[in-house]
């Protein structure tokens, strides 16, 4: 249901800089035409009071990425990346895969060393365990390294559950806030 109380969909673009109230999966979101293309931005009314204190009240789309832009700071902000208030040490993923929905509740930062953990584990396969490695450094003494164990809950399983659980949001940034 959109501002007007009817139940006319939640439309593809808009007219540039236009700001109006709608519902969304029974939640009330602001919806923001794009400049200068018009997409449709969707955004939680928290979101949106936060890119308004800070006064980043024009959306854009560069180079592949929506930004927050304002009187004063034309270059802008990544969006997602500034209502998460995450550094440059992580990504940005959209649980529902559309880089215009910018809810709270769709973003996550997932951090480099997770994502390259996975790629790590992916290269490695199933069932792969650490090996005990012994080896000899140039002065000639030997080392033994045990095998520690693989950890539970793997990089892609902690990864998945942050896309699909809500909550893990908070648990994993917790402190941050």
């Amino acid at each position: 249901m959109n501002a007007n109380g009817n139940l006319a969909p939640i439309p593809a673009t808009m007219l540039p800089g236009t700001v109006t109230q709608a519902e969304l999966d029974g939640q009330p979101v602001v919806l923001i035409g794009t400049v200068p293309t018009g997409y449709t931005v969707v955004l939680c009314p928290k979101g949106w009071a936060t890119l308004q204190r800070w006064k980043l009240t024009t959306l854009r789309v560069a180079r592949g990425v929506l930004y927050a832009a304002g009187k004063g700071r034309a270059g802008g902000f990544a969006a997602a990346r500034f209502l998460l208030g995450s550094s440059g040490n992580c990504t940005v993923r959209h649980r529902n895969g559309n880089p215009f929905d910018i809810r709270l509740e769709n973003i996550v930062a997932i951090s480099f060393g997770l994502l390259r953990q996975a790629k790590i584990e992916a290269a490695r396969g199933r069932g792969y365990t650490n090996p005990d490695v012994s080896w000899t450094d140039k002065a000639g003494n030997a080392h033994r390294h045990s095998g520690n164990p693989i950890k539970d809950p793997s990089a892609h399983q902690r990864i998945a559950e942050t896309l699909r659980d809500p909550d893990s949001l908070r648990r994993n940034l917790k402190g941050l806030f």
